[in-house]
């Protein structure tokens, strides 16, 4: 640039230029207005040579900032490097004389441009377009899928975890309901043959468990004959079952007997050990009523489906109620009972069969083998002859589970 233009210039950017003056500052100048008098001193010429070359470069720099071109620096990487004023070459244009902007205004807008410039971020040259973000969900690291190596998952691997969470849930609610347990209610009833030994001789046979006096000393009967009918032995009740595995299972219950029999034998009546009644060779029937508690064991052979096969153990400890006589006479029956206090203890095993209609009820039949032991009994079919068989059927209801 020419010196004249230099001038011009500078002397355009100069001109208009106002500065308001604060109160605080006119306040000084009055109070020094009294010091008027008092003498000045006298400022050096160097001190006023540097400060007009300061104002002067100022002005220089000002006027190079201000008529350059403007750039948006926004989206411009950052230079570290700062340039001096002397190594930029000042634009070859003037500002019409009719278009010259106040200094204040100038100075306005190179604040701006300058907070503009700041605030911009520094970019890299080399850097790449921005992605859009994605978000993606945090899976734990034990779970993830390597999908470089493997690949995605395909359809026969998971119909393969299909089926095998299937499975599982099968086998879990399998479990479940095994670990709980099944509970089974039954209204029974049993049947006995009612034939006994031919031979009097048998091994197995015992003698009567009423005790017969050579005399009369109490009212009863004193000696009995063969019998010449048995009634059939009839047994009904209530049984619950609890099976705590798929294999095993326990039962209880409520059981009542009735026995009964008809013989050709002697009664007598005594008071005061004056015998006052007596009757020979007279028809007599004897009722038993037992009411006995069972205890049942039961293991599963074959448990599917609408079919149960099972091997049934259990014990039966039963008490003599009643012991009822019936003394059939022309002036009338007499009744008699005796009573006896030991309980009849017996053992039993078998097989049995169910057949469930639906889930929840069912038609079982249990054969079973039992023994009676010798616990001082009236004369029965169970003392003639101990190992009997019996015939229990009845139906099972099951709750829902």
């Amino acid at each position: 640039m020419k010196e004249n233009e230099f001038d011009i210039s500078v002397r355009n950017l100069l001109d208009g230029a106002e500065e308001s003056v604060s109160p605080e500052l006119w306040k000084g100048i009055e109070a020094r207005l009294d010091q008027a008098a008092a003498p000045k001193r006298v400022v050096p010429a160097w001190l006023w040579r540097s400060v007009a070359g300061v104002a002067a470069a100022a002005a220089a720099v000002a006027a190079v900032v201000l008529t350059a071109p403007e750039k948006n620096l926004s989206n411009q990487p950052t230079i570290n490097t700062v340039a001096s004023a002397t190594d930029t070459p000042l634009p070859e244009e003037t500002l019409p004389e009719e278009k010259v902007t106040p200094v204040v205004e100038q100075v306005s807008r190179l604040r701006a441009r300058t907070a503009r410039i700041w605030e911009a971020p520094a970019l890299d040259v080399c850097e790449e377009p921005e992605q859009p973000l994605v978000s993606e969900a945090v899976v734990p690291e034990e779970h993830r899928r390597p999908q470089s190596i493997i690949g995605p998952a395909t359809q026969e691997e998971e119909s393969v975890s299909t089926d095998q969470e299937a499975f599982n849930r099968l086998a879990f609610e399998e479990h479940k309901t095994h670990q709980r347990g099944t509970y089974s209610m039954s209204l029974q009833g049993n049947l006995q043959s009612n034939t006994r030994p031919q031979s009097p001789a048998s091994t197995i046979r015992r003698t009567s468990g009423i005790f017969i006096a050579p005399n009369p000393t109490q009212t009863g009967i004193l000696s009995e004959r063969p019998e010449f009918s048995f009634g059939l032995p009839v047994s009904a009740g209530i049984g619950f079952r609890y099976d705590f595995t798929p294999r095993w299972g326990i039962g209880t219950g409520i059981q009542y007997s009735n026995l009964s029999r008809s013989f050709m034998g002697d009664y007598f009546e005594v008071d005061g050990g004056v015998v006052t009644k007596s009757l020979y060779d007279t028809d007599i029937s004897n009722q038993l009523h037992y009411v006995g508690i069972p205890l049942n064991l039961f293991f599963n052979i074959v448990n599917d489906g609408n079919w149960n096969v099972h091997v049934r153990m259990d014990g039966l400890a039963e008490k003599l109620v009643d012991n009822h006589f019936v003394i059939h006479d022309t002036g009338g029956d007499i009744h008699y009972r005796q009573k006896v206090d030991p309980l009849q203890l017996s053992a039993g095993m078998g097989i049995g069969v169910e057949f469930k209609f639906t889930p929840y009820l069912g038609i079982y039949f249990d054969p079973t083998l039992r023994y009676y032991f010798d616990c001082g009994q009236p004369r029965s079919l169970r003392t003639i002859q101990p190992l009997r068989l019996d015939f229990e059927v009845g139906l099972r209801f099951s709750p829902k589970r």
